[in-house]
């Protein structure tokens, strides 16, 4: 199978990648300086964290400088953000690919708890190497494959 673009993913026999257009577009952005600017990107971002680990707890900067911005003129982009930026950048520009899981495979949850923000990934071990799995895909496998066996401990 060719790879080819599908939903603003290049998609293969192997899985799912993230449009080069998407990072790029996150990549090119100069360091916000104004409300509209953060806001595009935590739009720009929200269309690549499934492909980002905790993505959500790195962003907190991002969403607590809207946070505290009630006016225009209120806009402040704090040294926390501008590192949080930086370090988001760096992710982007070296983004995973997620695999698309196997029939009756075994999946790992990894799962992180913060104060503000919880994140999971799902991961598969394929010859020795652990490797990201996309989530929509691995949960519609793993309900239909394992529902009878499905346990839930507290």
């Amino acid at each position: 199978m060719q790879e080819g673009m599908f939903l603003g993913y290049k998609v293969n026999a192997d899985g799912l990648k993230v449009c080069p257009d998407k990072a790029d577009a996150v990549l090119s952005l100069p360091s916000p300086g104004c409300l509209k600017d953060v806001q595009k990107l935590n739009g720009k971002l929200a269309s690549l964290n499934r492909f980002l680990s905790k993505s959500a707890e790195k962003s907190l900067p991002f969403f607590k400088t809207l946070k505290k911005c009630t006016k225009k003129s209120d806009f402040q982009w704090t040294q926390e953000a501008e590192i949080a930026f930086r370090q988001m950048k760096k992710l982007i520009a070296d983004l995973p690919m997620l695999t698309a899981p196997k029939e009756r495979e075994e999946l790992i949850i990894y799962l992180a708890a913060a104060k503000e923000a919880i994140s999971a990934v799902l991961m598969t071990e394929r010859e020795g190497k652990q490797m990201p799995v996309s989530a929509d895909k691995a949960t519609a496998v793993k309900l239909r494959n394992h529902r009878k066996d499905a346990k839930m401990e507290v």
